[in-house]
């Protein structure tokens, strides 16, 4: 039997792949600068496996061997349970420095622990794998024998042990791997590891070249194996993609709800109101007495609830809930702990686990259904939701506690929103669901007719917290050299009169500021972090079992206001509880760093709402709640009736065949059109590719279609919720009869979402980052630049920080003297006539310090930070006098300190300068 498998295994491309070859292709695919590059590099090494491959099963039938063991190391992030290694930076740091044999003193092992602080190597800050290749490189093999098929069982070794917790066999495995393979196969393995392979090129990317149809079944299936064994031949199209039984998929999502538009949303007609459950999100599927559980994230948890009747937390106590006649079904909902003595939900927040309450005797788990997929082997997702609603409450008897089915209310008005909403408030619950009893199941899709309101979505009825920064965590990615993440904290109440001088951590925050907030942040404390010593800790910041890799003084710090959902227990702070999904408001400039929130007002949160931080109701107009007034009714209003513009009405297409799917489910709004192509025609062509007309935008509007700005285009424009495209587009999807993605000169205006989509392909000019350019493109892309070059002074400086900050600038020598304005003497040298000349070296200075990033002007003013002094000194005393007229004082110092610091690509200490 094993020389059969061993046999089998042979047979298959991945077992004789040299994984030196994809590690090279991954390096050229990084390298690339062109999207078109890097998909060309994947796709020749996708097309000679293929050929491998149909040379390897000439004459097989059956063949199960695919792409899949090459498709799982090029997104190990959608390989959850197979490479769920846990292991994160520091134990591999911990593993190689011990593999290594290196001293744990010494440089090198100090890179790879500290391998986020700005001093890393070759300024790969952040990036584990690349300062672990420069450990590497002089140590291990010019190239390695492993194959890909090796490569795998190393890793599912890797993931095996580490889960059982045979930390020597994960060892071995990785000393098996360092002693065969390359420095460069290693830097691309421990990415494999992290999940994180920084191609610069999406995922969807990815499953576009394998196979047109790879993301959508990988929504549907979240199975990648399944992917590539399916879609292995490109020319065969994957004709019914479906919910399958034990097999999980991406559920369908709610989008957030805007409360004024409610009632347009639900189409103006009744729809059902239901609790927003605080769980987790499961799938049940049910075959007989077998039973399966996954996630929302397709992770598998069918051990902690059982599966079959006689195993488990749940299945026993649900089995005979179904109908005898049920033989098989699949139910989507809500995963919640319930509490027996008091006959209530849990809420997440409190400290349990949904997946271990076997081990708690006081809780107990509850499957409560909201949805069903599959009944006795008959597909749902196509019926309507109230008819999926019927079908739920036709096959099984809820048990208290155990299963239940979600209760629904009918409503019709906004108001009836409000109240709901209102009511969950006041119950403590997450919030309220809003679905359309007409819409279908659509897997991985969100907004589809279903909506969710919790009360942080809606302003003023948080309470925010305003507290104090005093502990920080170096980034990694695109933050690599810079904090990403704030420790924060609360203060002890002070004596009467005095300042706070101890502070208990309460929060870690790293979302709810853009790039640019960030590195302002950054600029503002840089100067101020120190090291965190835990055997040390600063006597004035309390920490629990979480500590930063830095810290701040207080008195240097700054205070944030936070919005979080609600306050809940941890023991990883010392205010023994914590914020739950915290993100940064805005910095209060106003405010002294001592006059953060205390304990004390802490603890009243916490009693005010059991910890919820949304108390306040909302009013039917969209408003806070007012107290002890009421407003007066108004008086009813007549309706007269309206004609439509003729141009305003909705075009008649009762005569339209359709030739095409181009615009599927796709639905546009037609302002007006070109002089040679009418808005009439525009909508009749739409019509005959699929789409949908409608006379007035709504949420579900892919694009409106503008010839000429008139007042509507530019309301439109200004409310910033649609993408306005010129009719050139459609004309040129009728052309090529297919969905032409968007580039900048179709583009009249762009919404929020769209246009961080174009950041990442192309620059503010509109030229592409991948895509080869034309002579018409090109004119098109000067003329932007130069009417951007119209930008004030002060917003150049704004553009020069974004781009330092994006692209790691900010922490390259050239920029090394961008935070000064520097004066140069440079007219100290007199000629026979008494007349000051130019020093030739301290104009060569000047230029050096422009070039590094200084600002050097021409007269000394208020502003200036630094004067710069050759070897005639004859000035200095009228510098100096000159300095004591000022507020901001400038330093004086010797032309020595701008070289010194060139010539160590760092500033130097600038005392040692002074004049």
């Amino acid at each position: 039997m094993a020389s059969e498998v061993a046999a089998q295994t042979s047979r298959t491309v991945a077992s004789q792949v040299p994984f030196a070859d994809l590690c090279s292709t991954l390096e050229r695919i990084q390298r690339s600068k062109g999207r078109a590059e890097k998909i060309r590099h994947f796709k020749e090494f996708l097309d000679s496996w293929r050929k491998f491959h149909d040379a390897l099963h000439k004459n097989q039938k059956n063949v199960t061997d695919s792409f899949y063991p090459a498709m799982r190391l090029i997104l190990p992030q959608q390989e959850r349970e197979r490479m769920a290694y846990r292991i994160k930076e520091t134990m591999l740091a911990k593993l190689y420095i011990e593999l290594l044999n290196l001293p744990r003193g010494g440089k090198e092992a100090l890179q790879l622990l500290n391998y986020r602080a700005p001093t890393g190597v070759r300024g790969d800050a952040g990036d584990f794998a690349m300062i672990a290749y420069f450990v590497l490189k002089p140590r291990s093999l010019p190239k390695g024998s492993l194959t890909i098929q090796q490569v795998n069982d190393i890793l599912d070794s890797v993931a095996s042990n580490n889960s059982a917790q045979k930390k020597n066999l994960v060892k071995s495995s990785l000393l098996r791997f360092i002693t065969q393979s390359s420095a460069l196969e290693q830097k691309w393995f421990i990415r494999m590891i992290l999940k994180d392979l920084h191609l610069g090129v999406s995922e969807s990317t990815i499953f576009s070249v394998f196979h047109r149809d790879a993301a959508e079944l990988h929504n549907v299936t979240t199975d990648l194996e399944k992917v590539c064994r399916q879609l292995h031949d490109p020319s065969v199209g994957l004709s019914d993609i479906s919910i399958t039984l034990f097999s999980p998929f991406k559920p369908m999502l709610a989008a957030i709800a805007y409360i004024q538009r409610i009632e347009k949303d639900m189409k103006h007609q009744s729809f059902y109101i239901e609790t927003k459950l605080d769980g987790e999100r499961m799938q049940m599927h049910k075959d007989g007495d077998e039973y399966k559980f996954f996630s929302r994230n397709g992770y598998n948890f069918t051990k902690e609830f059982g599966d079959s009747s006689q195993n488990g937390s749940l299945t026993p106590f649900i089995h005979s809930a179904f109908k005898t006649d049920i033989q098989n079904c699949i139910l989507d909902g809500e995963m919640m702990a319930y509490n027996p003595n008091t006959q209530s939900f849990m809420q997440k927040g409190m400290k349990f686990d949904i997946k271990r309450m076997v081990e708690d005797s006081d809780l107990q788990t509850c499957y409560c259904a909201f949805d069903v997929l599959m009944v006795n082997n008959k597909k749902l997702g196509h019926e309507i939701l109230k008819k999926r609603y019927e079908i739920l409450s036709s096959i099984l008897s809820p048990i208290p506690g155990r299963i239940e089915i979600v209760q629904k209310t009918e409503a019709h008005t906004k108001k009836e929103v409000i109240d709901a909403l209102n009511e969950a408030i006041d119950k403590r619950e997450e919030g309220i669901m809003i679905k359309y009893p007409l819409s279908i199941y659509k897997p991985d899709k969100r907004g589809e007719g279903w909506l969710k309101i919790k009360p942080e979505y809606v302003s003023d009825l948080m309470d925010q917290l305003d507290i104090l920064i005093v502990g920080g965590y170096w980034g990694k990615g695109s933050r690599g050299g810079m904090m990403s993440h704030f420790l924060c904290a609360v203060a002890e109440k002070p004596p009467p009169g005095k300042k706070p001088s101890a502070f208990h951590t309460l929060c870690r925050v790293g979302s709810g500021y853009t790039m640019k907030e960030l590195y302002d942040l950054g600029l503002k404390l840089a100067k101020h972090w120190k090291p965190f010593n835990k055997k040390a800790p600063p006597c004035s910041i309390l920490c629990g079992t979480e500590k930063p890799e830095v810290y701040i003084e207080p008195c240097n710090s700054v205070i944030v206001q936070i919005k979080a959902a609600e306050i809940v227990p941890s023991d990883m702070y010392k205010t023994d509880c914590t914020l739950r999904f915290p993100r940064i408001e805005k910095i209060r400039e106003d405010k002294e760093w001592h006059e953060c929130l205390t304990l004390d007002d802490l603890e009243q949160l916490r009693g005010k709402a059991s910890g919820k931080l949304a108390s306040r109701h909302l009013c039917v107009d969209g408003d806070e709640e007012p107290q002890g007034k009421k407003r007066k009714a108004a008086a009813p209003k007549i309706k007269k009736a309206m004609r439509i513009i003729e141009h305003c009405k909705a075009p008649n297409l009762s005569n339209i065949n359709k030739v095409s799917t181009v615009f599927e489910d796709m639905e546009f709004c037609v302002m007006s059109g070109t002089a040679s192509h009418s808005k009439t025609e525009l909508e009749n062509r739409i019509a005959e590719f699929g789409g949908y007309i409608v006379q007035n935008p709504g949420p579900d509007t892919a694009c409106v279609i503008a010839g000429a700005e008139n007042i509507r285009v530019k309301n439109i424009v200004s409310s910033d919720k649609h993408d306005v495209v010129k009719p050139e587009w459609l004309l040129e999807c009728f052309r090529t009869q297919s969905c032409v993605p968007w580039q900048p000169h179709f583009m009249i205006h762009m919404s929020p979402s769209t246009k961080q989509e174009f950041a990442l392909e192309y620059d503010c000019y509109g030229d592409s980052y991948f895509a080869d350019t034309d002579l018409n493109q090109l004119k098109e892309v000067f003329s932007m630049i130069k009417h951007s070059s119209e930008q004030t002074p002060k917003e150049m400086a704004s553009v020069i920080a974004d781009l330092e900050c994006r692209y790691s600038w900010d922490s390259s020598p050239l920029s090394m003297f961008r935070p000064y304005t520097i004066y140069v003497d440079l007219y100290t040298v007199i000629n026979d006539l008494g007349t000051k000349i130019q020093g030739t070296r301290l104009a060569l200075i000047a230029l050096e310090l422009r070039f590094h990033g200084a600002k050097v002007v021409s007269r000394l003013t208020e502003g200036v930070s630094h004067v710069i002094v050759g070897e005639d000194r004859s000035h200095v005393a009228d510098f100096k006098a000159f300095r004591r007229t000022l507020k901001r004082k400038f330093k004086i110092l010797q032309e020595a300190w701008v070289t010194d610091s060139i010539d160590r690509s760092e500033l130097q200490e600038e005392n040692t300068y002074l004049i």
